[in-house]
């Protein structure tokens, strides 16, 4: 895309891949011994969606294809172009968005790096839209990057995340990391499919007048096989608002790629 934020990107990206490199191990593969100390559903999850007896992916890259973004609600959904890096053995998150506001290019970024979260939006690749930090951004990127980890399920086993089967399809899960903690709930069908997640620790943004915590959510549909795993194909984000939820990104086409340690036990 280029521009001043997309070299921000870059480098951001560039930093995680630097910092996990040197965190890693002899790769590990999905067994039955591995995840035993997963709660049954999560345990599910992995084999339904392909996993078992394959390495452990130490991040992934998922572009969202054909999909709408709101900016805020009652605001017109647009169509953007979506990109993301997660990462495994720190929860590094690196998000870049493309699309056109009033024919005006806009670019976001949205991340969280070593704990550091951030949102930054440009318009005309030079004009600065918004910019947030602060601990209120370290804990709603955390939590994102952990409903992320139905595509990344090596997450589930890292040390800064736990785990609480609720009842027969739902698993509460927590992830603390640099001293943020964040809870969020996954749903499961009645085939172990994760079609849901919710977390009342994510922030929003009130135009501009400060924070606050709202009920956040995110959807699961429309399970294909990809590359040898079987996978959502479908996810849309939403706010539980008082005058009603608002869908504010929505893809229906989603391409994930995995980087994975060659040096398996």
């Amino acid at each position: 895309p280029g521009g001043r934020l997309w070299k921000q990107y870059l480098t951001d990206v560039k930093s995680s891949l630097s910092e996990t490199n040197m965190q890693r191990s002899i790769q590990s593969i999905f067994t039955e011994d591995y995840v035993a100390m997963l709660p049954a559903l999560l345990r599910q999850h992995i084999i339904n969606g392909g996993y078992m007896g394959k390495p452990f992916m130490d991040n992934m890259l998922i572009y969202f294809h054909n999909t709408k973004f709101r900016m805020s609600a009652g605001k017109k959904p647009i169509k953007i172009k979506f990109m993301q890096i997660n990462f495994v053995s720190r929860p590094d998150r690196h998000a870049f968005l493309t699309g056109r506001i009033a024919g005006i290019p806009l670019q976001a970024k949205d991340s969280v790096l070593d704990g550091f979260g951030s949102m930054t939006g440009v318009l005309a690749k030079q004009f600065q839209l918004f910019c947030s930090t602060g601990v209120e951004m370290d804990q709603g990127q955390l939590i994102t990057a952990l409903a992320d980890a139905v595509y990344m399920p090596s997450l589930f086993l890292q040390e800064y995340v736990s785990w609480t089967a609720v009842d027969d399809c739902t698993v509460e899960g927590e992830i603390s990391f640099k001293g943020v903690t964040a809870k969020g709930i996954f749903i499961f069908d009645n085939n172990g499919n994760i079609i849901r997640f919710d977390t009342n620790d994510r922030y929003m943004d009130e135009n501009g007048k400060g924070s606050s915590l709202v009920p956040w959510y995110v959807t699961y549909s429309d399970y294909k096989e990809q590359n040898g795993y079987f996978q959502p194909g479908s996810v849309s984000v939403n706010w539980k608002l008082s005058g009603g939820d608002d869908k504010y990104f929505v893809s229906d086409h989603i391409e994930v790629q995995y980087s994975i340690n060659e040096a398996i036990l």
